[in-house]
């Protein structure tokens, strides 16, 4: 929940309020009347002990001071009546309101722990942190702790590690609190929740799971103070969820926040929330024997994880086919892809990205003030409806200039930019598929040469260049050719659009790729003309047709995104690129009219007078 709501609103009139928006967007109706457990320190108990008072005395000794003297006195107590593991204490049957208070340790877990149909049960480990009470399963089991149809579950303040599938994972709970919980080094998420309600999760923790840190589908909840890192992801959120993130951290994954595959809105709203530096390449070595061996196995000191979905390296915020998410306060830092990407369904008319807000943001700057540029700012495949960007403060874009929150209606499109629909297409989420992802992708480790932007630049300068050469031999033999010095303004625009259009997928600058495609239209437009006047009427009047069409997308790229457009207008000029190729390989091969002959010209002899001396 955001800051001012829980500041300015007691909680009956808080409740109301959350009743009101879970309706008014749609969301799930167990989702209006719930509201999260609150934490009790009194009540009947029960005790969870090691049995190896040494291993205790050991990990108690890292507990402040009042804790431990606490610690000591139950450790004792449980060694009476206590139980040795939490599974044997879930087997005791506690009844509602009950706790189960385990002391510091290292549990071995063999089989899943389930929690199911408990009834306002507080699980709470006594340490100072998560880390000094771990259920440990050594890849035994598929989850550490599971729960299944749980009402006011409180669980804090211990740590899930070493399952094959996610660490803890609650399903159709009915009120929960995770406080102060971590899970990590896990084959699957860390930390799950889906189809619930009244989920509040704060101060919690995960780091090194293959799949996300903290994984949220179908939940109303809110995730406050938490911080994930070295995850492949560090927050997914799919579904049809209404979630509220406040003052997390989300660093040095391969992706910080994903929300994606929504069947309707969102309502994800982020304030406060630092995330940095989530540039983690996992997919070089994927088919090395550390992922294609057993996960106990695997040496997870390394910081290698073996992801079995694509997601974009070097992104902060990706928001993937979702809609209804506002992005406000937020510090983003130090990507090496972008610090915020939406985009939608690349087939076009399919679901796309809607009424996604980015407003008031800190890009490239430390949350202490400290310069880190990310390498992009915002990515934007164009696609959507009602997606704005209040950003002032960015520094580079794709496209160039992004529709503002406050400019009146933004665009409202069913097709994206050509190129970056192609992109989502070959390099967007899906599973991973030969152990290996798509060629040619950037977001997946390709360099240089081989990214299919660079590639595509270059297809299509050559293919300018030609076409445009094309285009001038096709008017020199025309009946009327234009005169040689005609194509000189034409040729340079070409030409430089052709080089820059290279320049500008090396360096990934949206405003030097606006600045290509205009030059490109430009010469296009003169040498239409040119050709118009030379006799080629049609192939000189769709010339300058195109060329037109490549001067508004450029406008569309670099200066003012047009409202009424429904796709980008680059496919206003692509589509006819085809019948354009056509005229001009008639006009090359169309056979030249030939000059009528000159009349023959009768000559008559001339005479010479004979020569006479004596003739003065």
């Amino acid at each position: 929940m955001p800051p001012f709501y829980r500041k300015s609103l007691p909680p009956a009139a808080l409740c109301a309020l959350v009743a009101g928006t879970a309706a008014a967007i749609g969301a799930p109706a167990h989702a209006q009347e719930t509201e999260s457990p609150e934490y009790r320190d009194e009540g009947p108990y029960l005790l969870v002990c090691i049995d190896d008072e040494e291993d205790f005395t050991a990990r108690n000794e890292e507990v402040g001071y009042n804790r431990r003297l606490r610690n000591e006195r139950l450790f004792a107590e449980c060694q009476d009546d206590g139980y040795e593991s939490l599974a044997d204490a879930l087997a005791a049957e506690p009844g509602p309101e009950s706790r189960i208070l385990v002391l510091p340790g290292r549990y071995t877990v063999e089989e899943t722990i389930t929690v199911d149909g408990a009834e306002d049960l507080q699980i709470e480990g006594l340490g100072d942190g998560p880390a000094d009470v771990q259920f440990a399963a050594g890849y035994a089991a598929e989850s550490v702790i599971t729960s299944d149809d749980s009402t006011g579950l409180y669980l804090k303040g211990f740590t899930v590690l070493q399952a094959r599938g996610n660490g803890l994972e609650l399903t159709g709970a009915e009120g929960a609190t995770v406080e102060g919980v971590a899970g990590t080094r896990n084959g699957g998420h860390g930390l799950r929740i889906d189809d619930s309600a009244g989920v509040r999760m704060a101060d919690c923790g995960a780091t090194q799971n293959d799949g996300a840190g903290i994984a949220i589908e179908d939940v109303a909840a809110e995730i406050e103070g938490c911080e994930s890192n070295g995850n492949h992801i560090g927050l997914l959120d799919t579904g049809r969820s209404r979630a509220f993130l406040t003052s997390n951290r989300l660093h040095d994954n391969t992706t910080g926040l994903v929300v994606t595959e929504s069947a309707g809105d969102h309502h994800l709203e982020a304030r406060s929330n630092a995330i940095f530096d989530n540039n983690a390449d996992h997919y070089g070595r994927l088919d090395g024997a550390a992922c294609t061996g057993p996960l106990e196995e695997r040496d997870w000191s390394t910081g290698l994880l073996c992801p079995s979905r694509t997601f974009p390296s070097g992104v902060g915020v990706l928001v993937a086919q979702s809609s209804g998410t506002l992005f406000a306060g937020n510090h983003l830092w130090g990507q090496h892809t972008a610090a915020a990407m939406v985009w939608g369904d690349p087939d076009i008319g399919e679901a796309g990205a809607d009424r996604n807000r980015f407003e008031g943001n800190t890009f490239g700057f430390r949350d202490d003030g400290r310069r880190d540029r990310n390498r992009s700012d915002l990515w934007w495949d164009g696609q959507g409806e009602g997606n704005c960007f209040s950003e002032p403060g960015v520094l580079h874009t794709s496209p160039a200039v992004m529709p503002g929150c406050d400019s009146g209606p933004g665009p409202d499109r069913l097709a994206a930019d050509p190129v970056k629909t192609y992109k989502v297409g070959q390099c967007g989420i899906g599973p991973l598929d030969g152990g290996a992802p798509p060629a040619g992708c950037d977001w997946f480790g390709a360099q240089f040469t081989d990214r299919l932007e660079f590639q595509s630049a270059v297809v299509f300068a050559a293919a300018l260049l030609f076409l445009t050469g094309t285009g001038w031999f096709g008017a020199a033999r025309s009946a009327n050719p234009p005169p040689p010095m005609s194509m000189t303004f034409s040729a340079i625009a070409t030409g430089f659009a052709a080089l820059l259009m290279v320049l500008a997928a090396w360096s990934g600058r949206a405003d030097y790729e606006a600045l290509a495609i205009g030059l490109w239209g430009l010469g296009w437009l003169l040498a239409g003309r040119s050709w118009f006047a030379a006799g080629l009427t049609a192939f000189g009047g769709f010339t300058c047709l195109i060329g037109g069409l490549a001067v508004l997308d450029a406008i569309d790229r670099g200066m003012w995104i047009i409202p009424v457009m429904p796709f980008s207008p680059a496919w206003l000029w692509l589509l006819p690129l085809p019948l354009w190729v056509l005229l001009a390989l008639t006009a090359v091969f169309r056979r030249r009219p030939k000059e009528p002959e000159a009349p023959a010209v009768e000559r008559t002899p001339a005479t010479i007078p004979v020569y006479n001396r004596f003739d003065w």
